[in-house]
């Protein structure tokens, strides 16, 4: 079980940051300024897409008081909303 909850709540979430950091150093002449710039929106626009049902299942896993799966909803919502916070702070 617990291999299964590392691929669905962390290794799974991880691509939409992974693809944004690759995305970054993805040279301009591959896809041209303006087009790397509307799929670096278009990834973290289906991050933050995602990122809403994961919250969702979290809440309703806290209020029936599973807090350990209540947790793993929660990790994975904060990676899911990570590519918002690289792409206006770091990589931005």
């Amino acid at each position: 079980m617990s291999g299964q909850r590392l691929v669905r709540h962390l290794i799974l979430p991880l691509i939409a940051p992974a693809t944004l950091i690759c995305l970054y150093f993805t040279p301009k002449t591959v896809f041209g300024c303006a087009n790397r710039g509307y799929i670096a929106l278009a990834v973290v626009f289906l991050a933050m897409v995602a990122a809403v049902p994961t919250a969702m299942k979290g809440a309703a896993a806290k209020r029936r008081g599973a807090n350990d799966e209540a947790n793993w909803w929660l990790v994975s919502t904060l990676i899911l909303l990570s590519p918002a916070v690289l792409l206006v702070g770091p990589l931005g």
